[in-house]
């Protein structure tokens, strides 16, 4: 170990500051902002110091990082350098919250908090950060809201005015002067989207504050486009006096004093929005229905999906930190590794647990896990993060196993070369050997020989088999012969969807599949597998977890193809998952935390020592506590399954749901302890508070299996997302130019197929499609594409 990090490791512990090593250098938390995870890194930089970085607080905080801790910059050399080193700065003050500002949805629900620390980090007068309902920081993949919501939505209804100034302080300054206010998370540095202006139709007045500097009046300029798009009468003002609303008010100065602003000028994005409203004021999209609030718009038809509701990790346990971590290092929703997550448990199991859950009913720990993501969304990633650990284990347990089932193979052939010549001397009578010497063994002797080949040939069998965890080739003849070798169990991981279309029949002549192998398998009865040039191979028990990750396209439909596929049961044994695409796309996400790798790996192994090595099935109940809460849960959900029943036309899926809450809940339960025996009553609620979760995405995804092939459902949906996705979502735009966008769907065949669906939103009232220029008509060289104008609701991004 260098002398620099002796000193440093030295310091941290003479001040209490705890910390880590890593595989570089070592981490703790920083002394100058408020660090509740440990974000400085500390590296030796192989030839004379320590370098010493704070993630959040970056280069300029290393001097103050290491003051606090009694060291000074030259202290992070092997040896005192003799150059002056720079002037270290003054100690800065440490920041202080000073203020929550709740975001809650309509219902009151608080969704987030935004904080305010004065002074800021990394010496600016303010820094603010967010969190969730629980206090954790990051708030990804939570619904959006404007500040103070239910207030504005009651002020809306009442027909009232309500002021938009920027940032929460102002906002709060408002109301304490008698004032309705609101704002966007972020201030200018956030967004206004025009779901938020939706929020105060019915207003009769919307007065929007203008910060008074550039980035102000061009924030506010956005939100003056917004409300104008969706139909909400409003005005700009600025400050008399100071810079913002809290100056104004501060100073003595009324609401009748703010000063009038022209922001036309402002911001030329915002010019652009009201010349693309011009344009859908003056084209007749011919649909009738209830205005949109937007002039010259109605209401379009509805096409896009409502996102589902995310996957609420905090019921995983201990599992939901890695899962948490892992999704936001990866950038994918924590849905996709959740789902992987409890596959790999499930296949960790091997099926030698089963849970009594009464006199005659009992489930095994196979879980059959399917989630639907297009092919972007980093599917194998999110796969790897979850069955990774569980394949270098596999590999290892083939590693020690090899020179041993070889040796025994080694074993079988001579034996059956001995046997083979034994029983040829006897069918010869007992004839001695050519050119042999001693004693020739009598015809009783080579039977008695023969027969202790054959019985050690018989102990033996076919010889024990490489262990084998999952399978990669997912064809059912390939799953029924691993099956075969591994004494009934096997587990797949896969993010291609090959096993949905071959158990769907879409290779085979007739349209149909034999599936009775994996419907027996899910269930963990016998199977026996007939074998031409042998005799067949009878397992007593078997087991076979499944967790796929595919694109939607793979299954959109495919009811209607063969209905067949569901009425087999296949599809009800499934937990599915769809969920929303993460909006972060960045090349700087955080790793996931080593302590967290290191826990999850090592409850994986324990696992696979402890359950999957075991030789018998060995049976778990419900403690009496558990018990109770599942009868409760259990009837309850039985009445919704009736005719009349919310959930009566996925009666199928349903009626197997209430056995795959035992079975995540046996999964959980050996995660944490694979010693364990009984399932509590904890983590039996936790696995039934995630009902609403998978009948959400259950029904959506057999909305999506139903579809008609040749509808234009999905891809609409698809032009829609490109529309909404462009840095101006409601600028004009051509077939052609939406061809070029969707180009690599499935669909999207050719621009004949692209102009069928540009048509139908049409005729939807998504866009308008402009007429035909006459003069270019005749114009030589290839035509102009058809362009249209896009309805302001396009922008608008689906709520939960």
């Amino acid at each position: 170990m260098s002398a620099s990090r002796e000193q440093l490791e030295g310091a941290l512990r003479s001040h209490g500051i705890p910390y880590k090593p890593t595989r570089t250098g070592l981490t703790f938390q920083c002394t100058v902002h408020d660090d509740h995870h440990p974000s400085v890194d500390a590296k030796h930089n192989g030839r004379d110091r320590m370098l010493v970085l704070c993630r959040v607080c970056g280069p300029a905080a290393t001097p103050d990082i290491i003051s606090r801790i009694g060291l000074g910059m030259p202290d992070l050399y092997d040896e005192k350098p003799t150059r002056s080193l720079p002037v270290q700065r003054p100690r800065q003050a440490r920041p202080v919250k000073v203020a929550e500002y709740p975001y809650p949805d309509e219902n009151g629900v608080v969704l987030m908090t935004q904080q305010r620390w004065e002074p800021g980090w990394n010496g600016k007068a303010k820094s603010f950060s967010t969190v969730d309902a629980n206090g954790n920081k990051g708030v990804e993949g939570i619904r959006r809201v404007p500040y103070n919501l239910p207030r504005i939505l009651a002020e809306a209804r009442a027909g009232g005015l309500v002021a938009i100034a920027e940032g929460e302080k102002n906002v709060d300054s408002i109301l304490r002067a008698g004032g309705v206010a609101t704002c966007n998370l972020g201030g200018s540095g956030g967004e206004w989207t025009d779901e938020f202006s939706s929020f105060l139709v019915g207003c009769s007045e919307v007065v929007v504050i203008a910060d008074k500097d550039a980035a102000g009046r061009k924030h506010a300029a956005k939100i003056m486009a917004s409300l104008r798009r969706v139909g909400v009468p409003a005005r700009a003002v600025e400050a008399a006096v100071g810079n913002d609303a809290t100056d104004h008010l501060d100073a003595g100065k009324s609401f009748a004093d703010f000063i009038p602003v022209d922001l036309g000028d402002s911001d030329s994005t915002a010019k652009s929005d009201e010349s693309v409203s011009s344009a859908g004021i003056a084209a007749n999209s011919g649909n009738s229905g209830t205005s949109s609030g937007a002039p010259g718009w109605e209401n379009p038809v509805p096409v896009d999906r409502v996102p589902l509701l995310p996957f609420p990790t905090q019921r995983l346990g201990s599992l939901g930190k890695y899962v948490e971590a892992a999704a936001e290092c990866l950038q994918v929703p924590v849905d996709l590794v959740a789902f992987a997550t409890l596959a790999t448990i499930s296949t960790a199991t091997g099926g030698r647990r089963k849970v009594l859950v009464k006199q005659r009913w009992t489930e095994i720990t196979a879980l059959w896990m399917a989630g639907f993501a297009e092919s972007s969304a980093r599917k194998t990633p999110a796969l790897d993060a979850a069955a990774g650990p569980l394949r270098d284990i596999e590999t290892e347990l083939i590693d020690g196993a090899t020179n041993h089932v070889e040796a025994a193979a080694q074993e079988i052939r001579i034996l059956t070369a001995q046997m083979k010549k034994a029983e040829e001397r006897i069918a010869d009578g007992g004839k001695p050997r050519r050119g042999g010497s001693g004693p020739n063994p009598t015809v009783e002797e080579l039977k008695a020989e023969a027969e202790s080949y054959r019985m050690r040939l018989a102990e033996l069998g076919d010889g024990p088999k490489v262990p084998q965890i999952l399978v990669r080739d997912a064809t059912l003849e390939a799953i029924g012969r691993v099956m075969g070798d591994q004494n009934g169990r096997i587990g797949t991981l896969a993010s291609e969807g090959g096993l949905f279309k071959v158990a769907a029949g879409m290779y085979s002549k007739n349209g149909q599949a034999n599936t009775d192998l994996l419907l027996e398998a899910y269930s963990g009865g016998p199977y026996t597998i007939d074998r031409v040039s042998r005799a067949g191979h009878r397992m007593p028990s078997t087991f076979l977890s499944l967790g796929l990750i595919v694109q939607p396209g793979i299954v959109a439909g495919i009811e209607r193809k063969n209905p067949e596929f569901r009425q087999n049961g296949m599809l009800g044994r499934f937990l599915f998952c769809m969920p929303q695409d993460v909006d972060e796309d960045s090349f700087d996400t955080p790793d996931i935390p080593e302590h967290l790798e290191a826990e999850y790996q090592a409850r994986l192994r324990a696992v696979v020592t402890k359950v999957w090595n075991t030789p018998s099935v060995v049976t778990m109940q419900l403690d009496d506590e558990a018990r109770a809460v599942f009868a409760a849960f259990y009837n309850d959900f039985g009445r919704r399954r009736k005719p009349g029943g919310d959930l009566h036309s996925i009666a199928d899926w349903a009626g197997k749901f209430r056995g795959n809450v035992i079975r995540i809940a046996a999964c959980l339960t050996l995660y944490e302890d694979p010693t364990a025996t009984a399932i509590n009553a904890q983590t039996i609620t936790d696995c039934i508070a995630l009902t609403d979760y998978f009948v959400a995405h259950a029904k959506a995804v057999f909305d999506l299996m139903g579809e008609d092939p040749e509808s234009n459902v999905t891809p609409m949906r698809d032009v829609l997302a490109w529309l909404r996705g462009r840095t101006d979502p409601l600028a004009d735009a051509s077939i052609r130019d939406v061809w070029q966008g969707v180009k690599g769907r499935s669909w999207a065949r050719d621009a004949e197929k692209v102009h069928a669906v540009i048509e139908e939103l049409s005729d939807l009232g998504w866009i308008d499609i402009y007429p035909p220029d006459p003069e270019l008509a005749h114009r030589r060289g290839r035509k102009p594409s058809p362009t249209f104008a896009v309805h302001p609701l396009v922008a608008v991004k689906p709520k939960r």
